[in-house]
Parts: structure tokens; sequence; C-alpha cells
């Protein structure tokens, strides 16, 4: 517990340690961080029937970042890099969607129902982005630094999935005899307990926009933690949908015993309708890592006290 301690003080310590090793000059560098928070691809299901119910919820942000920074003057200069980034989204429907005048496998006329208990449909995106930046390093009392960053990104998608689970049960109403019918596998009325397609979605560049604030904080000579707040909105559509097939269930199957089910070729909600907004994801998020700096001049204003020794 001692040697515990005894570490976590000489960690804090350091950055007071090196306090008067702050760089007020021109010069450039590079950074190295990892981060996470909370994100959504920004879109809303529209409401397909009165009886049934949605609801979207966000997922987890991931974000690794790779930047060179040249600063022209002694708190501000241009930034570029390279971003890993990950948006994320999930849809819940419950509720029931409801066909009138169905034939049945007898010939029968009835309304086909389709239940969906707590079914859902989440999206993930992962792309490869390009920031350009404005850059600021504001030095405080020669003991941290505040660092901003506002820009712009372009985007290229690597990787879109959706998943999709849950439960559907598919009934038959029968008016003439105010009849309902359910768990009847040969004539089409069952319910699948675990629904779960998957699949990949459409490949879409985009623009986007990014700040970061935060601060860096000297640990040796050269080297600062940085500690930042991020915020990323893309500003163009990042999902192209193709076909528009109403979402529900299909009766085209020639076999009795499955004579009905959900849809046929299912390509996710944004090719059902349910969803017609654009896909502008966003998110937001801490990041920490490292910053190396070379100063363009030989020696700093202030003498960097590491580690207990002086250096010019």
């Amino acid at each position: 517990m001692r040697k515990l301690s005894a570490i976590l003080v000489l960690f804090f310590a350091l950055p007071l340690w090196a306090a008067n090793g702050l760089y007020h000059s021109k010069g450039h560098a590079f950074e190295l961080t990892v981060g996470g928070g909370y994100s959504s691809l920004g879109y809303k299901v529209n409401n397909v029937a009165d009886q049934l119910a949605s609801k979207t919820t966000g997922s987890y942000s991931l974000q690794a970042h790779f930047g060179y920074n040249w600063f022209f003057t002694e708190y501000m200069g241009l930034a570029v890099g390279v971003d890993a980034q990950h948006y994320g989204q999930k849809a819940t429907l419950n509720g029931i969607l409801t066909w009138n005048g169905v034939t049945d496998t007898n010939g029968e006329r009835y309304n086909h129902i389709l239940g969906l208990n707590n079914w859902s449909e989440r999206q993930n995106y992962w792309a490869v982005e390009i920031p350009v930046s404005f850059v600021f390093s504001i030095p405080v009392r020669d003991v941290l630094y505040i660092t901003a960053q506002l820009g712009g990104k372009f985007g290229l998608p690597l990787s879109q999935s959706y998943a999709g689970s849950g439960a559907l049960t598919h009934s038959g109403f029968y008016e003439p005899w105010n009849l309902t019918l359910t768990n009847k596998p040969n004539h089409g009325f069952y319910t699948e307990q675990n629904f779960s397609p998957k699949g990949t979605l459409s490949k879409k560049n985009y623009w986007a926009i990014f700040a970061k604030a935060g601060v860096a904080i000297p640990l040796v000579d050269h080297l600062d933690l940085l500690v930042q707040a991020y915020f990323n909105y893309v500003l163009t559509n990042i999902n192209e949908s193709g076909q528009n097939e109403p979402l529900g269930f299909r009766n085209d199957r020639p076999g009795q015993e499955e004579a009905h089910y959900f849809m046929r070729n299912y390509t996710d909600l944004s090719n059902t309708g349910v969803i017609n907004q654009p896909f502008k994801p966003w998110s937001v998020g801490l990041e920490i890592g490292v910053r190396y700096t070379i100063a363009t001049k030989k020696a700093h204003k202030y003498p960097c006290r590491c580690l207990g020794y002086y250096w010019l």
C-alpha cells in the first residue's frame, strides 16, 4: 500500500515538479490520444402505426488520434492528423402492425397481426477521418497549458453494420367468427423468439466539424500529458438507402409451414421507410494521451526542472 501511495504521489507531483518547463516559443508538436464517450447516428424513427411505439438510443463512442501541430505563433498553430472513429445508435420497436384482408393457407380472408416485442436494431459505423484545424496552447502560470482545437474532418467509412434482435409474433384475426388464432405454425401463426438479422450498411464519404478543449500537463522535458474533451458532428448524410420495402411481413412463400414471415429480404430499417431522415452522426467524449514538443529555439524561456535537475 505504501508503494502504491508513493507511485501515485510521484505521478501527480511530476507535473508540478516540471512547472518551469513550459515552452513559450514557436515550434512543432506530435500527439497521440485515445478516448471514448457517447455517440448517435442522428436519425429518428417515423411513426409507422398508431399501435407501434419506437425509441432510439445512442451508443458508445471510441476515438483514436495521431496528429502533427505546427505553432506559427507562441500560442496558436495549425494541426493535421488521422483519426479512427466509431459512431452508433439503436432503434427499438414495440407494439403491433396489422394487415387487413390477407388470405390464409386455406383461402380464408383474415387480418394478419404482427407483434414486435422489444425488437431492436443496432447500427455501427467505423471510419478513418482526416482532421485539419486551428490549435491553441496557452500556458497558465507556468504550470500547465489550456488547449483547444477547432476545425473540420473528411471521413472515409471502413465498416458499417447492423444487427437486429428480439421476438416477433404472428397471429390472425377472423372477423366473421371474432376469432384470433395464435401458435398455429402450419397456418403461419407462430412466434420467433430471437429474430436476429445481420448485414452491412451502405458506404458514403462525409464531412464533419469538431472541437476539443482541455489541458496539457508537463511530465518531463518536451513531454506533456493531454486530457481533452471532444465533440464531433457530421454535416452530410453517411447512409445511402436503396429499396424502400414497407416494414412488416410477406406471405408469398409457397410452403404451407412458411406461409408468413417477417419481410422477404430484410436489409436494415433504413430500407423500410421507418427511417427516412439522414444519418448525421455526432459524438462527445474524453480523450487522454501525450504530446511531444520540439521548440524552434535552442533554449526555453524558462529552465525545465525535470526530475530534480535543471535543463536548458
